[in-house]
């Protein structure tokens, strides 16, 4: 269910999605949820989404759309490094005139530059302008520069990924108990995740809810 407005989609990308411009399969809300509104430095909104970038990203609690869409091109980049390093491992015309031989290198030979150029696209897209009822969406900054223990991050989310690994900390249950308590309190979740370092999907809900109650929410 759309809870923000949509941004403008230009007809010739009305079946786009926003992120790397593959056909959009879902209209998604940013932020993921309610509660991580106030993180953002910028309106929440709805936006056209392919499958894949919908779900790509595990965690939430992003200052912006851009920071979002960087996590993702990020996360697009390791899934498919391998059909990305064929540009790194051949030119166009390298890759046609090799010497491969067998049905599986030949399928290889016709399909491999096609699908680099197609993965190459996607990571280098950009969207289009974001306007809501003819007024374009103002975000104040693509990095928005983040504190915390006196070190002075490029953004919140470079904090929260810095965060996760030095401590140890279950992602999901991190992001989602900042979204709450607020980045103010930055130091105060991590106290409270680093708790629970591994969880699965069955118990990560009832761990959320018990912080919650624990903290008087």
């Amino acid at each position: 269910m759309n809870r923000y407005p949509v941004i403008e989609i230009p007809f010739n990308y009305r079946a786009t999605c926003w992120f790397c411009g593959e056909p959009k399969d879902q209209i998604i809300n940013f932020p993921k949820y309610n509660s991580e509104e106030s993180l953002l430095t910028h309106s929440p909104i709805c936006l056209p989404s392919c499958d894949e970038c919908a779900a790509i990203i595990k965690r939430s609690a992003f200052s912006s759309l851009y920071a979002y869409r960087d996590a993702i091109k990020k996360a697009l980049v390791v899934k498919h490094q391998k059909i990305l390093s064929i540009g790194s491992n051949w030119t166009k015309q390298e890759l046609a005139e090799s010497q491969l031989e067998g049905s599986a290198f030949e399928g290889f030979k016709r399909s491999a530059w096609f699908m680099f150029e197609m993965m190459q696209g996607r990571i280098n897209y950009q969207g289009w302008p974001l306007v809501i009822a003819n007024e374009k969406l103002i975000i104040e900054s693509e990095h928005e520069s983040f504190d915390f223990d006196g070190v002075t991050y490029v953004s919140l989310d470079d904090a929260v990924t810095h965060a996760v690994k030095t401590f140890h900390l279950d992602e999901q249950l991190f992001t989602r108990v900042l979204s709450v308590i607020g980045k103010d309190k930055f130091g105060n979740a991590i106290r409270l995740c680093r708790l629970y370092p591994a969880l699965t999907s069955k118990n990560r809900e009832s761990v959320f809810l018990d912080i919650l109650e624990s903290i008087g929410l």
